[in-house]
């Protein structure tokens, strides 16, 4: 499949990676080359699974706020001017836990946003024999 890269281009867009079941990326020659997504070769190590259910418990967690909370960070993205919907700067702020970040935005727009507790599932250093 052969994609004009100048339409993309015009249209702001940087396509590469995987999309839809399709790999994309750009040959040498800059044309976009097209194949079918491959699975891993590897099963994912016990750190990524643990990173993926992180982010599900983030995500899942945005869901169960009240949604006066979700319009308080709402109104937070919109009044700061963010390029970035609620939701995902709710994920990023839970999953780094970054405090300083909520510290601006409350700062800026008077809107303050906190984070819930999630229990942290990330592996620690192996312990010593």
């Amino acid at each position: 499949m052969q994609i004009a890269p100048d339409l993309l281009s015009l249209l702001g867009w940087n396509i590469q990676g995987d999309i839809a079941g399709l790999t994309c990326y750009r040959s040498a020659r800059h044309k976009f080359i097209w194949f079918a997504a491959a699975p891993p070769k590897k099963p994912f190590t016990p750190l990524q699974l643990t990173l993926r259910q992180n982010f599900i418990d983030a995500a899942s967690a945005w869901g169960e706020l009240a949604q006066e909370t979700k319009d308080r960070w709402k109104a937070a993205v919109t009044k700061a001017k963010l390029v970035i919907s609620p939701i995902n700067l709710w994920i990023h702020c839970q999953l780094t836990q970054d405090q300083d970040i909520l510290d601006a935005i409350t700062f800026k727009t008077g809107i303050t946003l906190s984070l819930c507790e999630l229990e942290d599932t990330t592996p620690g250093p192996d312990p010593e024999p």
